[in-house]
């Protein structure tokens, strides 16, 4: 009798965490098709070939006015001396080239409510053809994890992850080139001259083995 009761109580475990995880997988089934179907709203699109040849920013650090010669190098305006890392700057700028978002705000009465009459970072962009872009980075929402910006004169308002804010908050410190930066590209040559040598090393590895091998033919003989 207490076996059966136990068996029981067994099968009915098993039936609730049956039951439990097949509402939660029809819950989270529902949830992944409700964000899916969630709309996107495109900020700025610029593609990814986009020639971006100049940048100015403000932010609490000061101003940044970024210039980029036919070399690929870039040019700190306010202090030509600084050696800039390249590769940040287009990591940074690469974040601008497609902005999208999954919430918008359009029917509001006052900018200063997301941050936006003084944001603390002002991003604007010129392209090889001569266009450009304005990007405000406003006040972060607590609710959603997200800033908003404003985008040229489109009076959308749209909410975006920390990517943006975070890329161009910088300090002249963040974008100099650093004595890592340095090491990571000395490292990187040398492994490539390595690499260039050692078929060389194979060369004279098998010359020396043929004149050992013909050495002992020779004083077999």
């Amino acid at each position: 009798m207490k076996k059966q009761k136990f068996q029981l109580i067994i099968l009915i475990v098993l039936l609730l965490i049956f039951v439990g995880g097949y509402f939660g997988l029809q819950k989270y089934n529902k949830d992944a098709a409700a964000k899916e179907s969630e709309p996107t709203y495109t900020a700025l699109n610029l593609g990814d070939d986009a020639d971006i040849t100049a940048m100015h920013v403000t932010n609490t650090n000061g101003e940044f006015t970024l210039k980029k010669d036919g070399d690929e190098t870039w040019t700190l305006k306010e202090d030509a001396t600084v050696d800039v890392d390249e590769s940040k700057i287009t990591t940074k700028l690469n974040s601008l080239k497609s902005i999208t978002s999954d919430q918008v705000a359009e029917d509001y009465s006052d900018l200063a409510d997301f941050g936006l009459v003084t944001p603390a970072e002002t991003v604007e962009i010129t392209l090889a053809d001569g266009s450009s872009h304005i990007i405000k980075i406003g006040d972060y929402n607590n609710t959603i994890n997200k800033y908003y910006i404003l985008v040229d004169d489109n009076p959308t308002i749209y909410t975006v992850n920390s990517i943006i804010k975070t890329n161009f908050g910088f300090s002249v410190d963040d974008i100099r080139v650093t004595e890592e930066t340095t090491a990571d590209d000395t490292t990187s040559s040398e492994e490539d001259s390595t690499s260039v040598n050692e078929p060389e090393n194979t060369n004279d590895n098998t010359e020396s083995s043929t004149e050992e091998s013909s050495e002992t033919n020779t004083t077999g003989d």
